[in-house]
């Protein structure tokens, strides 16, 4: 196992906050990385000299022009120097076991090209929580993940970007990340590693996912509209609507539009949350379909005599 080499790619833009605890968390890991690129993706704060002044070994920082993350993670991996390809975004935390656990499962399954593990949520200082993945009776060696779709539509992703490793040349025949999708990207990935490949999966909790960082795209960039991932599996589905598995890709993109609805919902959105909702395929969501919209009518509503109380009292 102590011949597996790691590369950790690492994209970074304005994280100067978070960055140098992101460093740490691999510098601690029992089994160690044989190399981590940082990806400086036209960063204005000081994220790149806190690297760069971490005096961490076998780190190397490349400068680039803003392209975005896609981009910075694709141009990672090409200067990769090893076989598996770690990636961790720079807000993110791995348990000091990560690397340990994916080495193992590298051994245990031969035939899988991609590895992930379970996460837990950080929702703010002090404030963590589990995911909610959708796995029943998994066996907590591993196993080969065989309906990521199925899981992936129920609940919570079963893994994150932050707890993936993916071979390099699986990464290459795929074509890595797209560009020009500032939201979705990983999800892109994961689907077209689902179709392509073995997923080995561990169920026990190896990366701390922050959602409490500053800068999160999640929050920066709500679409009103489905993502190129959930467009793109919903037309390959339908190539093959007698098998099971395509039905659990609707399903799945189903799942992605009623999250944007709930997005658009909070953010005052609610016409184009409902235009969301109309899509025929969140008749595979029902529970979700009603709630959605009934709470859009319901926050319409109340922000609509919020605004009349005001009007009224100027």
């Amino acid at each position: 196992m102590n011949n597996l080499n790691f590369t950790v790619v690492i994209p970074l833009f304005n994280k100067a906050e978070h960055i140098l605890r992101t460093l740490q968390s691999i510098a601690w890991q029992k089994y160690p990385a044989a190399e981590i690129i940082v990806i400086d993706d036209g960063s204005t704060d000081e994220g790149p000299a806190i690297v760069k002044n971490a005096n961490l070994k076998n780190v190397k920082l490349v400068h680039q022009e803003n392209q975005g993350v896609s981009a910075a993670r694709n141009n990672g991996v090409a200067l990769a120097s090893h076989e598996y390809i770690a990636f961790l975004d720079a807000d993110d935390q791995w348990l000091p076991l990560f690397l340990d656990e994916v080495a193992r499962l590298i051994v245990k399954f031969p035939q899988a090209q991609f590895f992930g593990t379970r996460y837990q949520i950080v929702e703010s200082e002090n404030n963590y929580c589990d995911a909610k993945i959708k796995l029943k009776n998994i066996n907590p060696e591993g196993e080969i993940l065989n309906d990521y779709f199925n899981i992936a539509s129920k609940g919570d992703l079963p893994f994150m970007v932050s707890s993936a490793v993916i071979q390099r040349s699986l990464f290459e025949s795929i074509g890595g990340f797209p560009l020009s999708e500032p939201i979705g990207e990983d999800q892109d990935l994961f689907c077209r590693v689902a179709l392509n490949a073995a997923i080995a999966y561990s169920p026990n909790i190896h990366l701390l996912y922050h959602r409490d960082a500053q800068n999160q795209a999640s929050k920066i960039n709500i679409p009103s509209t489905e993502c190129g991932f959930s467009v793109r599996i919903t037309k390959e589905a339908r190539k093959n609507t007698k098998e099971k598995k395509a039905r659990y890709m609707l399903k799945y993109s189903a799942t992605h539009l009623c999250h944007l609805a709930k997005l658009n919902i909070g953010n005052g959105h609610f016409s184009q949350a409902r235009k969301l909702l109309s899509d025929p395929r969140c008749k595979l969501k029902p529970k979700h379909l009603v709630a959605l919209y009934g709470l859009s009518w319901i926050q319409q509503t109340s922000q609509w005599l919020a605004d009349t109380i005001h009007y009224k009292h100027i």
